[in-house]
């Protein structure tokens, strides 16, 4: 059923795969009417953003072991393929970018549960991201309080140039 998520969903490089198809899991787990599963769901994203991938975690069952880590700061599978391939010098077909994509699922999934295991026992406790600084500014133009023409909170300047210099 999750296969269309490689790629970034039909190899169009959106929203990691391993993030949707574990979203999909919090949510037939925990949605209610507080919306805990859009919460989980955040954190897991969040999460993503700030790790430095791949960790070493699976590298007893991995061909390649201790691979370059990167941190995305974006939950899109094309930013944080693409970085980790830049700083590699690998390419998309290359068994290495194989091998760590898969890391990061098991990661990815290896979180979920322990998201999900904190929950059912009740010791989980949201984590509110705090937005970058670069993003608080472009919040102030673009969010809920002035245009409304924006919604997230990943680092805008990841993908978007600073307009106010």
């Amino acid at each position: 059923m999750m296969q269309i998520a490689a790629g970034g969903y039909a190899d169009q490089g959106t929203l990691c795969g391993s993030l949707g198809a574990c979203a999909s899991i919090i949510n037939l787990v925990t949605m209610d009417k507080d919306k805990t599963h859009t919460k989980l769901a955040a954190d897991l994203i969040n999460w993503y953003g700030q790790q430095s991938f791949p960790s070493t975690k699976f590298d007893a069952i991995a061909t390649y072991k201790k691979q370059t880590q990167t941190t995305p700061n974006s939950p899109l599978c094309h930013v944080s393929v693409s970085g980790w391939m830049m700083e590699t010098g690998t390419t998309y077909p290359d068994k290495q970018r194989k091998d760590r994509c898969a890391k990061v699922a098991a990661e990815v999934a290896y979180h979920t549960v322990e998201i999900l295991n904190a929950y059912a026992d009740g010791s989980y406790k949201p984590i509110v991201a705090k937005l970058s600084e670069s993003t608080e500014s472009c919040l102030t133009c673009h969010g809920e309080s002035a245009h409304d023409n924006a919604k997230g909170q990943m680092d805008c300047l990841t993908c978007h140039d600073d307009h106010t210099k």
